[in-house]
């Protein structure tokens, strides 16, 4: 599970049992696929995708599912003023406020640690868009052998993200689109990278940062994460930039020997209330150079933790965090 969005799902049922659904699914699937009047009939080309599928599209989706927020964020950038071909999103897709605002138009198919598979059938898509950071492999491949088209994005890095971008306007059949949101993100991460690098020629070594997404356990991003990139942009230094995983969970201990300059908390959900408390934690542990220096932040996440064109903005929030 993808620690970015995990606290906001800490409430369901970890015991969901994931053979039953597999078993329901491939009782009925084969009924399913054939009650589907959506599934594609008239495929009119290829796309291969970030896991390296090729998958079956029409030229022009008009039933487009999102399995994660920032993909419902993304297809909406790319769709402008068309966007009621998004006929499903993930719970907390809430921009850009015209999708909040499509209501009932715009079926919820649940949190994306675990989407309801029903409700996406029944929504007969002919595109649906699903990320390696965070969704379950099995429901993609559920969704595969029900002869629904998954393309899946990936964004470990942020090289990842522009290709993304191009992806996901690539299957929804707007390539032109999807070219000129890539180039706009990859012009604003240069004029980032540009401010940082002079930073960084004006110190005597880079600020060595944590960044921290839970406490309870303790949750850090690391190398394979697009975080962990945006961290270089603005002329940071990583301290978990050696650690294999995208989110790993190290020993507050190790955390102390590693000494951060700096601390940045993630928040969530534009209420900044949890995460000051779980910043102020870090008082208790004075020998930090983050915490003699008062330099503990808390930067709200909604922007930074999306790989969007918003990442622009985050990463701003971001610079201003570091100064």
């Amino acid at each position: 599970m993808n620690p970015i969005w995990m606290r906001s799902f800490v409430a369901m049922n970890a015991s969901f049992n994931h053979k039953i659904l597999g078993a329901v699914l491939g009782g009925f699937g084969m009924f399913l696929a054939a009650a589907l009047p959506g599934a594609p009939s008239a495929l009119a080309r290829e796309l291969t995708d970030a896991t390296g599928v090729q998958v079956a599209l029409v030229d022009r989706p008009s039933r487009v599912v999102t399995l994660i927020p920032s993909l419902g964020e993304l297809a909406a950038e790319v769709l402008g003023e068309d966007l009621e071909r998004i006929v499903g999103v993930s719970e907390y897709t809430d921009y850009p406020p015209a999708i909040a605002a499509a209501g009932k138009r715009v079926t919820s198919i649940g949190p994306y640690t675990r989407v309801d598979l029903e409700k996406i059938l029944a929504l007969k898509p002919d595109l649906v868009l699903a990320s390696t950071d965070g969704n379950s492999r099995d429901q993609i491949q559920h969704l595969r052998e029900l002869k629904i088209p998954v393309v899946v994005v990936k964004t470990e890095s942020l090289g990842d993200v522009e290709s993304a971008m191009r992806l996901v306007a690539d299957a929804i059949g707007s390539s032109e689109r999807g070219r000129a949101i890539s180039g706009q993100f990859a012009a604003g991460l240069a004029r980032i990278r540009a401010r940082g690098g002079e930073l960084v020629k004006s110190r005597a070594r880079p600020l060595k940062v944590l960044l921290q997404l839970d406490d309870r356990p303790l949750v850090v991003v690391g190398k394979k994460s697009f975080l962990h990139d945006a961290l270089g942009v603005v002329g940071a230094e990583n301290i978990y930039g050696d650690a294999g995983a995208g989110y790993p969970r190290p020993a507050l201990e190790d955390v102390i020997r590693r000494n951060p300059d700096v601390i940045v908390v993630i928040g969530m959900g534009g209420n900044a209330g949890p995460f000051k408390v779980m910043a102020s934690r870090w008082e208790k542990f004075p020998s930090l150079s983050a915490v003699k220096n008062k330099r503990i932040r808390v930067v709200d996440g909604d922007s930074l933790t999306r790989p969007t064109l918003r990442l622009l903005e985050g990463l701003s929030l971001l610079e201003r965090a570091l100064r």
